[in-house]
């Protein structure tokens, strides 16, 4: 647990302290196990790739995208014929809606099979402003590839790619209007999760690490100008037991537990909170969003 000692006022305007902050967040986060690689994370998610993209192409997936590209819109950037950087693109949902309104799109995803799923959808709508690069977002060369200085608008949504200063700094290099990251503002979970976790592991769930808190302070603190937003997204759910099981194996996948995973327990607990053979919870999520003004 971060200590909760108070810190000098004076030490909030500082962008050291929000470095040295983030990075211990991140070294006590549930997805820094030890020795962990940027190999290691690209490798989960190829493993996350199927349930991944099912769910940031489905409807709610869509609607997410629409509601960020209307709140760029209202912040008074203009897409039509912009050139747009992609960072941690996954399956593509902002590259290609992106491809509709502005003039060329660079999509970076690390991921294999992110990436094949992308590439098929532009082969399929015969789609001709998408270039995709395959690599880390921490290890792609910017000169060597032609990205410095290149872009209206980049755009890092969610990506674990933005994880410290020097990978948002990087961004920023990158543009040369505006810069959007987005990321978890705290709260993202199953209205069950928690009992769940408590019944198969016996302990309290860890606290959701990644948190736009530092993205945002350390942006504020070294002087940049940006908007700022933060709002929910709620939905209800309701499956078989059967189909809960896998989704919540990969919750616990995705909250830094390894295989073996308990499925018996799981679903003996989810037995006990369906009725009628269905079980119903609400999945919530609270996220920020900022715009940097170049």
């Amino acid at each position: 647990m971060i200590s909760m000692h108070t810190p000098d006022p004076e030490q909030l305007k500082s962008p050291e302290f929000w470095e040295k902050a983030w990075e211990r967040a991140n070294k006590e986060s549930i997805f820094k196990k030890k020795d962990k690689t940027l190999k290691d994370t690209v490798d989960f998610w190829n493993r996350r790739a199927d349930n991944f993209t099912d769910n940031v192409m489905s409807e709610k997936g869509i609607n997410r995208v629409n509601t960020v590209i209307q709140w760029l819109a209202a912040q008074g950037v203009v897409l039509e014929g912009a050139k747009v950087l992609d960072i941690g693109a996954g399956p593509g949902p902002f590259s290609l809606a992106f491809a509709e309104k502005v003039g060329q799109v660079v999509a970076l995803e690390p991921a294999e099979n992110m990436v094949a799923f992308l590439e098929e959808q532009i082969e399929k709508g015969k789609i001709t402003n998408i270039k995709v690069i395959q690599d880390t977002w921490e290890e792609v060369d910017l000169y060597a590839r032609g990205l410095k200085g290149e872009f209206d608008l980049v755009f890092a949504s969610m990506t674990p790619g933005i994880n410290n200063w020097e990978t948002i700094h990087k961004a920023l290099l990158c543009a040369k209007k505006y810069c959007f990251i987005s990321q978890f503002a705290g709260r993202r979970q199953s209205s069950i999760m928690e009992e769940l976790w408590w019944d198969v592991y016996g302990e309290e769930i860890p606290t959701w690490p990644a948190h736009v808190i530092f993205i945002l302070n350390l942006l504020y603190s070294r002087g940049y100008q940006l908007d700022f937003r933060v709002w929910e997204e709620r939905r209800q759910v309701e499956t078989t037991v059967q189909e809960a099981v896998p989704f919540f194996l990969n919750e616990l996948q995705i909250f830094g537990k390894e295989e073996p995973y308990p499925k018996d327990k799981v679903k003996t607990f989810l037995e006990s909170q369906a009725q009628e053979g269905k079980l119903s919870h609400q999945m919530v999520s609270r996220l920020g969003k900022i715009l940097v003004r170049l």
